[in-house]
C-alpha cells in the first residue's frame, strides 16, 4: 500500500486513481495535520463491508471459521450447481 501527501494527491489525482484502479490496491493520503485517509476501489471497499457484516454475528463468524478449517483439512464435499 502506497502513501502520498494530500498535496501530491491533488497534483497527481488522475495518475494516483489510475494506479489504485490498475493495482486494485488502496492508497493512504496523509493530510497537512497528519490525518490519514484511504482511497481504494469500490469493489474492495464493498468486500470489506461484507466481511465485517458476516463476522459481526458471532454464530455466523463461528460457522465461517469452521468451514475454513474444514476446507484447509480437506473435508469438503462437491455438489453440482443446480440452475433455477
Amino acid at each position: 500500500m502506497n502513501a502520498v501527501t494530500l498535496n501530491e494527491f491533488k497534483r497527481n489525482l488522475d495518475s494516483v486513481l489510475k494506479k489504485v484502479e490498475d493495482d486494485q490496491d488502496a492508497v493512504i493520503i496523509v493530510g497537512e495535520n497528519g490525518e490519514k485517509f484511504v482511497v481504494m476501489p469500490l469493489a474492495e471497499f464493498n468486500a470489506w463491508q461484507e466481511t465485517a457484516y458476516l463476522l459481526s454475528n458471532p454464530a455466523n463468524a463461528a460457522n465461517l471459521r469452521e468451514s475454513i478449517e474444514q476446507g484447509k483439512n480437506g473435508r469438503v464435499v462437491e455438489h453440482e450447481l443446480v440452475e433455477p
